[in-house]
């Protein structure tokens, strides 16, 4: 995230393992670590959370997709990740 971003993110100085809880199934309701992720996000300017969202699903292994980014929980995140690289394909699964 450019510097100017980063100053103006809601997460700037908290301990990053807050993002990091055990990821819920993405059919269940957040957990109490992605809530507690969540309400970080959710104060933060949309710019910088769009910015942190694009950030991670650039990654180019799933696998590395992991955590809370930009107020999207992981299984959100692989769901976005897969029809991204679905599209890319040209629909090809």
């Amino acid at each position: 995230m450019a510097a100017e971003g980063r100053a103006r993110a809601a997460c700037t100085g908290l301990d990053t393992q807050i993002f990091f809880a055990r990821p819920s199934e993405l059919d269940q309701q957040p957990n109490k670590g992605e809530r507690a992720a969540l309400a970080v996000c959710v104060v933060c300017p949309a710019q910088v959370r769009a910015v942190c969202l694009e950030r991670d699903l650039a990654q180019s292994e799933i696998t590395r997709i992991n955590g809370v980014f930009g107020g999207v929980r992981q299984e959100e995140r692989r769901e976005m990740y897969r029809a991204r690289q679905q599209a890319r394909s040209g629909g090809a699964a």
